[in-house]
């Protein structure tokens, strides 16, 4: 606390101090030009009074028609159905599977299977046969009357229409 009071004092101080409003000259008497006695003087070198900037020059670019010329059509490379593990045919449909026997969907195309009637195969699934016909999981339960979970048997033929 009172070093806040100490802070109003030293800026009274300052302030008088500035405030000040005596002048004084200071002569210089001791002026001592023999340091200056070995400048000599001498004339400008002419180099320094030509300018040396030239305007430049511009000359319009010449530009050429660009000529087309269309792309030479590419190879088409097909990956094979079977680099990821092995397919087979399955009515119109290539179901492609993987090391494991699982069907890689993406590999495949969605409802390209269409008889009214599918041959349960080994590794099939509702749901692979529901992807193959296009038909939803629940209707095929319904039109063979099957009940969760689906228990499917190789040769068991399914209406899927």
């Amino acid at each position: 606390m009172k070093k806040f009071m100490l802070l109003p004092v030293v800026a009274a101080f300052a302030l008088a101090a500035c405030t000040n409003t005596e002048t004084t000259t200071a002569d210089v008497s001791d002026a001592n030009t023999a340091w200056q006695t070995d400048v000599q003087s001498t004339s400008m070198p002419a180099s320094m009074t030509t300018p040396t900037y030239q305007q430049p020059t511009y000359s319009q670019p010449t530009y050429s028609q660009p000529t087309y010329t269309a792309p030479q059509p590419q190879p088409v490379y097909s990956q094979p159905a079977t680099s990821y593990g092995n397919a087979e045919t399955v009515g119109n449909c290539q179901v492609v599977r993987d090391t494991n026997n699982t069907p890689i969907y993406s590999q495949m195309q969605k409802g390209c299977y269409t008889d009214s009637t599918y041959t349960v195969g080994k590794s099939d699934t509702v749901y692979l046969i529901s992807f193959l016909t296009g038909t939803s999981v629940s209707q095929i339960a319904s039109l063979n009357n099957l009940s969760q979970p689906y228990q499917l048997r190789v040769g068991q033929s399914l209406r899927v229409r």
